[in-house]
């Protein structure tokens, strides 16, 4: 069993709302209008092999894409990098395939729009965000990984092609991915990521974070990641909760009927409030397997 916080924080989970609620209105605060978030492709853009004029091409679209851009496009070595990379055949492959798997992607507007309408609720005061998608190719593979969604008050990345990774076949572009990571890497998991990482970064940026503390306990970090996830569960009440606990089927039912082992095991090696890290870091950070 691959290693997760979740996979003990199963004590919550009759918590969890799973049925389905009614949709909600997402209300732009400045002119009271209904708004749909709308996925802005920056793969699009970027790979548009019909332009003649590429820095024209993009420079028309600089100021709805300003926050993926690192400078302004007259910055000439800048450009030449980015020239480069929308020209090399392999991220062109790349894209190719992202765009025969999400053909469209109106379905993630929809879901974000809904889950904003329903965080609005508590939060009035959080600006609509504007979206996007990118491929962001070959990096080091942690980085990648924790960098595949990107969140702030004014806008939201996603990785696109990070979470295409199951539709590369066995011998891919991002094979160098342990393969813990890209069994996460899914379209079933993406809007809980988003909303998981704008929670934590965004909207309760202002709460301290007990797992920053020098020496929380492991039982205190359990907690919040659970409050984290139950929140996201309440703002996405038509995903099922393997989604947002980012489990497979084979995954959720282990967890589930081995519930009271998991729970035994903690308890019998006093574990729960055990302040050391090194003792249960292993319980908290992803991995490909769980001791015990």
């Amino acid at each position: 069993m691959k290693s997760k916080v979740i996979l003990i924080v199963l004590g919550i989970i009759t918590l969890f709302s799973c049925g389905k609620k009614d949709s909600a209105k997402l209300i732009d605060n400045t002119t009271g209008k209904e708004v749909n978030i709308k996925v802005n492709k920056f793969e699009d853009v970027l790979f548009d092999q019909n332009q003649k004029d590429f820095k024209a091409h993009l420079q028309k679209n600089f100021s709805l894409y300003k926050p993926l851009f690192n400078t302004t496009l007259e910055d000439e070595e800048y450009f030449q990098m980015i020239n480069q990379f929308a020209s090399d055949t392999v991220m062109i492959s790349i894209y190719n395939k992202v765009k025969k798997r999400y053909p469209n992607l109106d379905w993630v507007g929809d879901d974000i729009t809904q889950g904003f309408a329903r965080l609005k609720t508590y939060y009035p005061e959080l600006p609509i965000p504007n979206l996007y998608t990118l491929i962001i190719g070959l990096d080091d593979f942690s980085y990648a990984y924790n960098s595949r969604i990107i969140a702030t008050r004014d806008f939201i990345s996603i990785a696109i092609d990070l979470y295409s990774i199951k539709s590369f076949g066995e011998k891919h572009y991002y094979s160098y991915f342990p393969k813990y990571m890209q069994n996460v890497l899914d379209s079933n998991y993406l809007t809980p990521d988003v909303f998981y990482t704008y929670l934590r970064e965004v909207a309760t940026i202002e709460v301290p974070l007990v797992e920053e503390n020098p020496s929380p306990s492991l039982l205190e970090i359990m907690v919040e990641r659970g409050k984290y996830l139950y929140a996201v569960k309440e703002l996405l009440p038509s995903y099922e909760l393997k989604d947002v606990l980012r489990y497979s089927q084979e995954e959720m039912k282990w967890a589930q009927e081995n519930e009271y082992n998991i729970w035994s095991y903690l308890t019998q090696n006093r574990l729960l409030f055990e302040k050391d890290r090194t003792k249960y870091m292993g319980f908290i950070t992803e991995g490909p397997t769980t001791r015990g």
